[in-house]
């Protein structure tokens, strides 16, 4: 938006809720937007890389794929693999940890 409208104009990043008085807002949206750019540069140099691996919900009541795995993955070879796939995706898993 900055780019759109110019240095002159004030912005704030905020979820706004109509029906109740309520306006969560982004306290640093600028710190947001460099953490967001890092993650995806580090997905996309990792996905360059080949690797394209499970992430911590795999297996999971909401996993689409989970038709893939093998039978009751989610209790035994999820569990066993993550930390290969951790290991191998590297700073790309940070975006799992992050608030």
């Amino acid at each position: 938006m900055k780019a759109l409208l110019g240095d002159d104009v004030a912005i704030s990043a905020s979820l706004l809720y109509p029906r109740e008085p309520v306006d969560l807002q982004l306290d640093d949206p600028e710190a947001v937007l460099a953490d967001i750019t890092g993650y995806l540069r580090a997905a996309w140099a990792s996905l360059a890389g080949g690797a394209a691996l499970p992430g911590p919900d795999t297996g999971g009541d909401y996993d689409d794929l989970a038709f893939a795995l093998p039978a009751n993955a989610g209790a035994t070879y999820c569990k066993r693999k993550m930390p290969a796939a951790t290991e191998r995706l590297g700073e790309v898993a940070q975006v799992w940890e992050a608030e």
